[in-house]
């Protein structure tokens, strides 16, 4: 399956990359997508416990599966006060 992958903040800084075209075998989960990230971006892995991901633009769980056409987001840690 073909999904669309957007990475914000710091996450573009450590990929390089806005988006991104993934092909994933079905039944993928979210986790599955960050995964592969994770390998091809070591330094991504280490944000793990702190990103927020989102599946066509509602928030979501990593457990999720995934669809021919969905757009994941992963969205970096928010600092501030």
């Amino acid at each position: 399956m073909r999904i669309r992958v957007l990475f914000f903040g710091q996450l573009k800084e450590i990929t390089g990359l806005a988006q991104e075209e993934a092909e994933l075998s079905d039944g993928a989960k979210v986790d599955d997508l960050f995964e592969r990230y994770g390998r091809r971006f070591p330094k991504l892995a280490e944000f793990r416990g702190s990103i927020a991901t989102s599946v066509n633009q509602e928030y979501a769980d990593w457990r999720q599966p995934l669809e021919t056409g969905d757009e994941v987001a992963f969205l970096p840690p928010v600092s501030g006060g």
